[in-house]
C-alpha cells in the first residue's frame, strides 16, 4: 500500500487587492487528500477548508467513467474507495464548484494500480513439484460470473496453475454470456476457461489447452459448463450428458466433459463433472448421472492400455450427510472402484460430525462436495492434497474452495 497528502489551493486574483476589514473574506478555499492504494482499491480521505462558503460541491472521478459527488455535509470530512477491474494509469480528477457552477478547484491525481502479489505461503509444501514423475490436479467451482472483483480472482487462479505448474484443471460453473460474440466454434469472447488460458499466455508465457461444453442456463443469461484445462498434448476429448434431460432450460441437465492427454508416463484420462444435487429421499437423479459417469470412464479406459483416469468436479454430495443424502458419494466409492485423493491424505475428513476445516463450500449449505477421484491402480500414488482457495491459504476466489491433489507415478 502506498499513499501521500495533496493540498490544493487556488487564490482567486479578485481578492489581490483587499481591505483590512475584509481580511476574514480573503482565504482562498483548498481541499486536503490523502490517497492511499492496496491492488486495484484506492481510498481518498480529506476535508475542505471554505472560510467563504463559497464552494456548493465537490465532484470526483475515478478516471474510468465512474463518478462520485461529495455533498455539503461531508465537506468537512470524507472518505471514498474504489475498486478498478483492471490494473492501469488511472487519472483521478477532483473539481469544487460554487453555487453557479464555476469550477473553483480543479486538479488530478495520476494514480497506478495493480494486482497485489499473489502468495503461495500457507500452500502445504508437499503439493510442490520435485521430479518429473509428480502431476498436480485442480478442481474449482467458479461461480459463474456470479463474484465481485472477478478479474482479480481470475488472476489468482491464473498465479497459482502458473507458479504452482499445475498439469490438470477441471472447471465448473464454467460459463459465458449467451449474448457475448463467438470466438471459434461454441466459444465466445468472455468464456471463463478461455480468459484463464489467454491469460496464462499472456502473463507467463505458457500455453494451455482446453475444452469446454455446457448443459444448462444459469442465472437466464450464462450458457454454464465445465472445462478441463492442461498443458499437455490431447489426444482425445469427448462430452456427453449424464443427466435424464437435456434442456439448457433446465438446471438439472448436466454433462461430463473428457480429455485424454499425452505424458512421459503414459495416457491420463482426466473428466470434469458438475452432477446436480439430491432433492428428495427417493430421488434417483443424482445417482444415474454418477452411474453415467463411471460408465463414460470405463467407455475410454477400454480404447487403449495402461489409462490413469481422474474423475474432478462438484458432485453436490457429501459423505458426512445422513442417508439417502451420502449415497452419491458413497456410490462413487464403492467396491473401492476409486480413491478419494483428499481423503487418502486427510482420513478423518469423512468423520462424523463433520468439521469445517474440510469444507469445500460455503454458503447456506456448506461442505465437503469438490472431489477428485482417481480410479484404483498400481501406477500412481497420492502424496498430498489441500483445499487451497480459502483465505488462510491463498484466498478466495469462488463460493467454493477448490482441492488440489498431487499423484506420483510409480513405475
Amino acid at each position: 500500500m502506498h499513499s501521500k497528502k495533496i493540498t490544493f489551493v487556488l487564490i482567486p486574483i479578485a481578492f489581490i487587492i483587499i481591505f483590512t476589514s475584509c481580511k476574514k473574506n480573503s482565504i482562498a478555499p483548498y481541499v486536503d487528500l490523502n490517497f492511499s492504494a492496496d491492488g486495484l482499491k484506492v481510498s481518498l480521505e480529506g476535508s475542505l477548508n471554505d472560510p467563504n462558503q463559497s464552494i456548493n460541491e465537490i465532484s470526483m472521478d475515478w478516471g474510468d467513467n465512474h463518478l462520485e459527488n461529495i455533498t455539503k455535509a461531508k465537506f468537512s470530512g470524507f472518505v471514498y474507495e474504489h475498486r478498478y477491474s483492471l490494473p492501469g494509469t488511472y487519472n483521478i480528477v477532483i473539481k469544487a464548484r460554487d453555487a453557479a457552477a464555476t469550477e473553483i478547484i480543479s486538479k488530478s491525481i495520476v494514480s497506478t494500480v495493480d494486482y497485489n502479489p499473489t502468495s503461495l505461503d500457507n500452500i502445504d509444501t508437499a503439493l510442490f513439484k520435485h521430479s518429473g514423475k509428480e502431476y498436480l490436479i485442480l478442481t474449482i467451482n467458479l461461480h459463474t460470473y456470479q463474484e465481485s472483483q472477478q478479474n482479480e480472482k481470475f488472476n489468482l487462479l491464473v498465479d497459482v496453475i502458473a507458479q504452482m505448474d499445475i498439469d490438470f484443471i477441471a472447471l465448473q460453473e464454467c460459463a459465458q454470456n449467451k449474448s457475448a460474440n463467438i470466438v471459434e466454434g461454441i466459444v465466445k469472447e468472455d468464456n471463463m476457461a478461455l480468459i484463464i488460458s489467454q491469460r496464462l499466455k499472456e502473463k507467463y508465457n505458457i500455453d494451455y489447452n482446453f475444452v469446454w461444453t455446457w448443459s444448462h442456463y444459469g442465472w437466464s443469461v450464462w450458457e454454464e459448463g465445465v472445462a478441463i484445462l492442461s498443458k499437455h498434448p490431447l489426444l482425445d476429448t469427448d462430452e456427453r450428458y449424464i443427466s435424464f434431460g437435456t434442456s439448457v432450460n433446465n438446471i438439472t441437465s448436466r454433462k461430463a466433459i473428457y480429455g485424454s492427454y499425452q505424458t512421459e508416463y503414459g495416457l491420463i484420462n482426466i473428466f470434469s463433472v458438475h452432477t446436480h444435487w439430491r432433492t428428495s429421499e427417493t430421488d434417483q437423479e443424482q445417482n444415474n448421472q454418477i452411474e453415467n459417469i463411471k460408465r463414460m470412464v470405463d467407455e475410454k479406459e477400454a480404447l487403449a492400455m495402461n489409462i490413469t483416469a481422474i474423475v474432478a468436479g462438484d458432485f453436490n454430495c457429501n459423505p458426512t450427510s445422513d442417508f439417502p443424502w451420502s449415497e452419491g458419494y458413497n456410490k462413487m466409492m464403492e467396491n473401492n472402484e476409486y480413491v478419494d485423493t483428499y481423503l487418502e491424505i486427510f482420513p478423518k475428513a469423512n468423520q462424523k460430525p463433520a468439521q469445517s476445516i474440510y469444507y469445500t463450500v460455503g454458503g447456506t449449505y456448506p461442505g465437503r462436495i469438490d472431489y477428485i477421484f482417481m480410479k484404483t491402480n498400481t501406477r500412481y500414488k497420492v502424496l498430498a492434497s489441500q483445499i487451497i482457495f480459502k483465505d488462510d491459504v491463498v484466498g478466495l476466489i469462488s463460493d467454493h474452495f477448490g482441492v488440489l491433489t498431487k499423484i506420483i507415478n510409480t513405475e
